[in-house]
């Protein structure tokens, strides 16, 4: 069987113990809304067609959607649930009650 370690701390998981996994999708939005160009739609979209040869496939797939899979320990899982929800209180907050094990 495969080793596995947490994404965030490298902490080695057991087999048969607890670990959390996070599938993260990110998709490019659309709002509906098209403007158009002052050269032209038919202008806009020859620029595009040409940026989009000069660059890599793999690197225009991952502007449009990407997968991204993450296995976690129980500690770093806790931590990445409440910097999610609470983005804007820093990289991640002190917990009141930390886990006796440091990683």
């Amino acid at each position: 069987m495969k080793k596995r370690n947490c994404f965030r701390c490298g902490k080695e998981l057991q087999p048969g113990g607890l670990f959390y996994v996070a599938d993260i999708r990110v998709l490019s939005g659309f709002d509906g809304i098209l403007s158009e160009p002052a050269e032209g739609i038919d202008q806009q979209l020859k620029e595009l067609l040409e940026q989009a040869e000069r660059l890599d496939p793999q690197e225009l797939e991952k502007d449009v959607y990407e997968e991204i899979t993450l296995i976690m320990c129980k500690s770093c899982r806790d931590r990445f649930v409440d910097e999610i929800r609470n983005p804007w209180e820093g990289p991640f907050r002190v917990r009141k009650d930390p886990d006796p094990l440091l990683h």
